[in-house]
């Protein structure tokens, strides 16, 4: 029989040891109705104790039964060479179905039969389990081990943009370092120079005379002309290195435009008879104003 025309049964060979044995063996199949009563194909009963015939012969079997007086060497040695992970290897007891004479029992032959094939089957069956639970198993195992695959694949992109993102920080870090390096050697001396404090002209000025100020603008001028160190005035505040110089500048034009209003005629006349008495290379040497008003000029 060719295993082929039984694709959707379950195929059964049988091994055993001479030709009046198998001749028994199918008719006790042929009595029992495997195919009929329970979709079982025996395809093939050998008489052979050729380990190679044996194995050719067996090949792509379903379940295999092997002939022999219990489970001894020879059973051992066809197991061992027949046995693959899509075949199950039951065995075929003589001591069940031979009697003291060596003839066959028909009826025994069977039970025998259908007895063996059902461990075996069972044994399949059990086996067919084990294997859908691996395969579970390895369906569970390669979904976890996809869902790995995808968290590592996001990992490498986001390694990627952390990558991109440091590399742009350490060239923002390398500019920072390179403007306070360059800050730094401009102003490292800094605390070596004086700074000017700031105050309000008006304010300043009414706290130390007790008047308010009427005119910034001669201040200005005075101040400008003068150039005193470290004494800056101009709009409405005064600059110098402290308050009490602050208050010194302004003393000192406080004196000067006291002097000057109280003594103003008195500067017109004499800058008068001055001129008159000039000569005239004189007053082309010299560049003196005509009033003393236009000194706050």
């Amino acid at each position: 029989m060719e295993n082929n025309s039984y694709n959707s049964k379950i195929d059964v060979r049988i091994i055993v040891s001479n030709l009046d044995i198998a001749g028994l063996v199918s008719k006790a199949v042929d009595s029992i109705q495997l195919e009929k009563d329970y979709n079982i194909v025996v395809s093939s009963i050998i008489p052979t104790t050729d380990f190679e015939i044996a194995k050719k012969v067996a090949e792509g079997a379903d379940i295999i039964l092997i002939g022999g007086y219990g489970q001894d060497d020879n059973y051992n040695m066809l197991f061992n060479d027949l046995k693959t992970d899509f075949n199950h290897i039951g065995l075929f007891d003589y001591n069940n179905v031979l009697f003291e004479s060596e003839n066959v029992n028909a009826e025994l032959a069977q039970k025998e039969i259908l007895n063996s094939i059902i461990k075996a089957t069972l044994s399949y069956s059990l086996n067919l389990i084990n294997i859908h639970t691996l395969e579970n198993k390895l369906l569970k195992v390669t979904h976890n081990y996809n869902n790995l695959l995808d968290d590592y694949n996001k990992l490498i992109k986001e390694n990627e943009v952390l990558s991109m993102e440091n590399a742009n920080l350490r060239e923002d870090m390398d500019t920072l370092k390179s403007d306070f390096s360059n800050f730094k050697n401009r102003f490292e001396d800094i605390h070596t120079k004086d700074f000017l404090e700031i105050y309000r002209l008006d304010e300043l000025w009414a706290e130390v005379f007790r008047q308010d100020l009427t005119d910034e603008k001669k201040i200005i001028i005075a101040t400008n002309k003068f150039k005193p160190d470290n004494i800056l005035v101009g709009q409405g505040f005064i600059a110098a290195q402290s308050r009490n110089q602050a208050i010194d500048w302004l003393k000192i034009i406080k004196t000067a435009l006291i002097f000057v209003e109280d003594n103003e005629e008195e500067l017109k006349e004499e800058l008068g008879s001055n001129q008159e008495k000039k000569t005239p290379e004189a007053r082309d040497d010299y560049d003196l104003p005509n009033t003393f008003e236009n000194f706050w000029d």
